[in-house]
């Protein structure tokens, strides 16, 4: 056998492994991060080695928002632990992973620190060769990166023939970032497409493969929730108002907080596409009403 059993070659492989990992000690301080992990979470080796987690750096959220981390759980409880979470991306927008952590002893079988793997629940590259597809055919929206307004009308239009013929429940989102007028007119209109991008990525992320998110108007989001009746509408947009809440917008050294405002509704029997968004706008009129960053759902 070739005499490469060694420390360095085997920190050399894990370093280049297109599978995110990162290591931290026992105070949470990062020494090892990899290509996979500057590919999923966005920032490169020197920006995060000898970061602290407890400083946030990544965001750690579970679905109802609440912050966790699981090398930290790994450490405290000396075992494995799997969950599904909600990063936040270098660039602000959340990305949900699957993650393993697991805790790291020493030769005596003290703790020492802990490992993390992540996965995307969407592959990066098969997400990028459908956003290049779909922008090629005129379908995405150029400020947010989303489907457009056309698509969008296309797709609520097929789904209203669908429940026709087939009615499994489904439902819809009107969605609004609260104040962005005011952000414009206090930090210019070039800070209007990057929370359009954050925004509308961070939905699109927390969404499921089957729902739609597109642009509908100026500063609104549509979303539409396949196989989701009125019970479960509100938890869904609840989980939503809290991953863009928990997402990240740097502008010229300062970090600008962006929340929303939604409103939804759920499809009956008879709804066309004029009164079914009209009952999720009329939602979404009372949640802003109610000073924004809150859900109201409107099911009549």
């Amino acid at each position: 056998m070739p005499a490469i059993a060694n420390a360095e070659f085997f920190q050399t492989v894990l370093e280049s492994l297109h599978v995110a990992i990162y290591a931290v000690d026992r105070n949470g301080k990062i020494f090892f991060w990899n290509d996979g992990a500057e590919r999923v979470a966005g920032y490169l080796r020197q920006e995060v080695m000898g970061r602290v987690l407890a400083d946030n750096l990544l965001g750690e959220s579970v679905d109802d928002g609440g912050e966790t981390s699981p090398v930290a759980t790994a450490i405290r409880d000396g075992k494995r632990v799997d969950a599904q979470i909600s990063l936040r991306h270098k660039s602000g927008h959340r990305v949900p992973v699957q993650v393993s952590a697991f805790p790291i002893r020493d030769a005596h079988g003290t703790i020492i620190g802990a490992a993390q793997s992540m996965e995307e629940f969407v592959a990066v590259a098969d997400w990028d060769r459908r956003q290049s597809k779909l922008a090629s055919y005129g379908c995405l929206d150029d400020a947010s990166g989303v489907l457009n307004h056309g698509m969008m009308q296309s797709h609520l239009r097929e789904t209203l023939g669908t429940f026709a013929e087939h009615p499994v429940p489904f439902s819809i989102l009107c969605i609004e970032i609260d104040g962005l007028a005011k952000l414009q007119a206090r930090d210019g209109p070039g800070i209007v497409s990057t929370v359009l991008q954050v925004v509308g990525q961070t939905l699109e992320n927390s969404l499921r493969p089957t729902d739609f998110l597109g642009r509908w108007r100026e500063n609104q989001f549509l979303a539409i929730l396949m196989e989701c009746n009125g019970d479960e509408i509100g938890r869904g947009a609840e989980r939503l108002r809290k991953m863009v809440g928990s997402s990240k917008i740097e502008w010229w050294g300062d970090r600008v907080p962006v929340t929303v405002s939604l409103g939804g509704t759920a499809v009956k029997t008879g709804d066309t596409e004029e009164g079914l968004v009209r009952r999720a706008e009329t939602a979404l009129l009372e949640s802003a009403q109610q000073g924004g960053n809150c859900v109201v759902v409107r099911l009549e």
